[in-house]
């Protein structure tokens, strides 16, 4: 009888447990993002179409059409009604498609895109200048660089500024562009993956400047460039660009500044900024651990610089540079203001306190005006009377300059 009763309590129990359903728990499906932009259903339809919504670019039905024709010029069999997928890294932003034929003609040899044999190596007169050039691409490049569309004032073939041998660009994606205004504000206009930094003038509407108006960009007239050690490195230009929060009431527009160890870097970015804006900036070097830091920095003013940084390292500090956009001179002493002599003057004399050294930090101004020469004045006002000094140059090379 109890064996009985275990079987049939055994038996109750199996059968419930197989009653109750086991609970699944479905994997959660992301949805594939789409973009927003109204099309009708012919359009949304259209071949490669899928590819370009794919993009999180705000576009216009006009911009997405444009980005699909992009696409389609990689499908060879359009002309059969076949629509294979076209790879694209842009999807379609820019045309990745060049010399589509089948047989090309580089430098002085024919070759077969499709067999990928040269089939004829043209014989070419070398001593006839009017022979040259040939055929349907010259020089380095096969083809043009899919982002020369970014860069209309730059020849097409613009991947590593046009000098490969220079110039290493292995991702062949943009440098990282920030642009400045006139007031000294700087901001990234464009993101990228390469190892260097480049600084533009940009006018009110956020577009760059041809600075001497030769319709060409051309560094150190009208961009400056940093080298970083990789596409996620800061630079001079990045810190520049970045709120830091620093605020004084003398300098209600706030205070923006970049350090560097590279004299060459900290030299370039100050000119261009001081010649390229109008306010004044300041460039000073400290002396950390038996080598120069240097610091360049905006208030965004345009008569004055802020003391924050010599106020905090005063005790290291080699010597100091500010820019004037007007004034050839160091500001001189009327019966308002003893000028740029009187702020070096109470700068020495702290120094002074706090050091007891009189090797006092030198003082430079930098003459930077929108056109025309600049040039750099050493002054200080240790004696009786205030002295200055035009150094002859418009170049700033800071391992020359010092106490």
């Amino acid at each position: 009888m109890k064996k009985l009763l275990i079987l049939i309590v055994l038996t109750t129990t199996v059968f419930s447990q197989a009653q109750v359903k086991k609970k699944t728990i479905k994997p959660k499906i992301e949805k594939e993002w789409v973009n927003p932009v109204k099309l009708t259903k012919e359009e949304r339809n259209r071949p490669y179409m899928d590819d370009v919504l794919k993009t999180r670019d705000s576009l216009t039905p006009k911009e997405a059409e444009r980005r699909r024709k992009n696409i389609a010029a990689g499908n060879p069999f359009a002309k059969y009604g076949y629509y294979p997928k076209v790879a694209t890294l842009s999807r379609g932003k820019y045309l990745e498609f060049h010399d589509k034929d089948s047989i090309v003609i580089i430098g002085s040899v024919k070759y077969n895109t499709k067999q990928q044999k040269v089939i004829e190596v043209l014989d070419i007169d070398l001593s006839d200048p009017d022979a040259q050039p040939i055929g349907d691409t010259h020089g380095r490049w096969m083809s043009p660089d899919p982002l020369s569309e970014e860069f209309p004032d730059w020849t097409p073939y613009r991947y590593g500024f046009n000098n490969p041998v220079r110039y290493g660009d292995p991702t062949g994606l943009l440098e990282d562009d920030y642009g400045m205004d006139d007031q000294g504000n700087i901001t990234l206009l464009q993101k990228t993956n390469d190892n260097f930094d480049r600084l533009f003038k940009v006018d009110n509407s956020g577009n760059k400047v041809d600075v001497n108006s030769d319709g060409k960009m051309q560094q150190g007239t009208d961009y400056v460039q940093v080298n970083k050690p990789n596409a996620e490195s800061g630079s001079i230009i990045s810190s520049l660009a970045t709120n830091y929060g620093l605020k004084d009431s003398s300098f209600p527009n706030g205070i923006n500044f970049g350090r560097t160890a590279n004299a060459n870097d900290a030299a370039n970015v100050f000119s261009f900024a001081a010649k390229n804006s109008n306010v004044e900036w300041g460039l000073d070097a400290y002396n950390i651990k038996g080598n120069p830091l240097y610091t360049v920095y905006t208030g965004h003013e345009g008569d004055k610089t802020p003391p924050n940084f010599r106020d905090q390292s005063l005790s290291k500090l080699l010597f100091s540079i500010h820019s004037h956009k007007n004034l050839n001179q160091p500001s001189p002493i009327n019966g308002l203001t003893d000028g740029d002599y009187g702020v070096a003057r109470y700068w020495d004399n702290q120094y002074y306190n706090r050091t007891g050294k009189t090797n006092y930090p030198a003082h430079y101004l930098y003459y930077a005006p929108n056109g025309g020469q600049s040039s750099l004045w050493k002054y200080h006002w240790l004696n009786k009377s205030p002295y200055k000094l035009n150094l002859g140059t418009g170049t700033i090379n800071l391992n020359k300059l010092g106490k």
